[in-house]
């Protein structure tokens, strides 16, 4: 009968004490990662707000100063005296100018700063907004949404705001499309955006993230912690993003 014998291999001081500076060596860069991300969410959220406090002023110097403009052009044309049908006329037509004029002034003060968030539910601005640009360049748009869940504080909604209004506003532009989909998706965990025209597709082998405009929407999105799906061809876009919600729905 053999016996066989196991030793078993005990590190020696030397070796742990070689081991320890590269476990602390580790732990500092690990924390370091963490703070320089943590710092570069900050920064990233105060340029937001820079941003929102610049659209702010822009919107507020739009509605005080060409908004009271037009006000007083048209009040000016109806206390004229017109003596002739063509002058008449001309002067309807400058009424109704001044009218539409105003009408997009209000609406884009309105993109520029929309409702305050936290007391309008995202669904209902997004319907709202939808319902009033319906069939806009030509273009019919449908928003969808399911039972709204305040799981977002207001900030993060108001992101998700620019990131629908950023990727419409492409669609209006480039896309070609006669009919785009907008639609809001709460789910347990997360909300799914889905954003998705019927146009020509983005140019093929195209860097979607090369345009000024799907810049913001990815930083937006990455900002969120989210992801960003996005499916194209001849048939039209879709984009799917899906953002982790963070707050424990109230």
């Amino acid at each position: 009968m053999s016996i066989c014998l196991l030793s078993h291999h005990i590190p020696s001081a030397y070796s742990v004490a070689a081991v320890i500076p590269l476990v602390v060596w580790l732990i500092i860069l690990i924390n370091r990662a963490n703070f320089y991300k943590k710092a570069y969410l900050r920064l990233q959220h105060q340029e937001l707000d820079i941003q929102e406090a610049e659209r702010k002023r822009i919107a507020d110097d739009i509605h005080d100063e060409i908004g009271s403009s037009l006000a007083a052009i048209k009040i000016n044309l109806q206390s004229l005296h017109y003596t002739s049908d063509l002058d008449k006329r001309k002067a309807r037509r400058l009424l109704q100018l001044v009218d539409e004029t105003s009408n997009n002034v209000r609406r884009a003060t309105h993109n520029l700063m929309p409702p305050m968030f936290g007391t309008t539910p995202l669904t209902q601005i997004l319907q709202e907004h939808f319902a009033n640009i319906e069939n806009e360049n030509g273009i019919i748009f449908h928003c969808c949404c399911n039972t709204y869940m305040p799981c977002f504080d207001p900030r993060q909604e108001l992101i998700m705001y620019r990131i629908v209004m950023e990727l419409t506003c492409n669609i209006i532009r480039h896309s070609y499309a006669t009919a785009a989909t907008v639609q809001l998706l709460y789910f347990p965990t997360y909300l799914e955006i889905l954003v998705e025209d019927d146009g020509i597709g983005l140019p093929e082998n195209s860097d979607h993230t090369r345009g000024i405009g799907l810049q913001s929407v990815y930083s937006r999105v990455k900002l969120l912690r989210g992801k960003i799906n996005v499916d194209t061809g001849q048939s039209g876009t879709t984009f799917i993003i899906n953002i982790p919600s963070n707050v424990i729905p109230r």
